[in-house]
Order: C-alpha cells, then sequence, then structure tokens
C-alpha cells in the first residue's frame, strides 16, 4: 500500500509515518522471531548450529545488500517504485518459505 500511494501518502505524513513505522514493526516481528525458531525445527541436530550459522550468514547478507540497493535504486526509480520492489521481494520470500519449509508433524 505504501509504494503504490506513496505520492499521495507524502501529502498525508502522519499516515505515512503509521503505515511506515507498521511496516518495520511486522517485518522485524515475524521475521526476527523466525529466524532462530525455524532453524531448530527444520535442520537436523546433527547439522543443525552449522546451517544456522549459514542460514544468518545469508540474511545478513540479504540485508546488507538492501541497504546498499536502496538509495541508488530510489534516486533512479523513484521511492514509490522501491517500495513496490520490497513488497515484491517480501511475497517471493513468503513463497520460498512456504515451499521450503514443512509444516511441523504434532
Amino acid at each position: 500500500a505504501v509504494g503504490a500511494y506513496w505520492e499521495e501518502l507524502k501529502r498525508i505524513q502522519w499516515l505515512l509515518v503509521l503505515l511506515y513505522g507498521g511496516t518495520f514493526f511486522f517485518a522485524n516481528y515475524g521475521p526476527n522471531t523466525t529466524t532462530f525458531l525455524l532453524p531448530s525445527i527444520t535442520y537436523s541436530p546433527s547439522c543443525r548450529s552449522s546451517l544456522n550459522g549459514i542460514s544468518a550468514a545469508s540474511g545478513k547478507a540479504g540485508a546488507l545488500l538492501g541497504a546498499t540497493l536502496f538509495e541508488p535504486l530510489a534516486d533512479d526509480l523513484g521511492d514509490d517504485r522501491v517500495m513496490i520492489i520490497c513488497a515484491g521481494v517480501s511475497v517471493l520470500a513468503l513463497i520460498l518459505t512456504w515451499v521450503c519449509v514443512a509444516p511441523e508433524k504434532t
């Protein structure tokens, strides 16, 4: 919603701050929690610590890439398009997680 309505939201700053803050809250609330929970149920005990480290390093590399590319892309494409690209990357991550992580059997 932020990317699609960027120009309108720039004029209603309180709503932009509310939506943008909500985006960061939920982006950090879910992924930061699952960063520690998913490896404990996904990887076998014999390789859990190594693969957890590789997963954490991959996440940090992705964060570095995103933070490094955000400003140059925003300058070239505009803030609204970069927000839409971020939303698309998030949807791809959701699909990848859904496909690669088997549901836990209870």
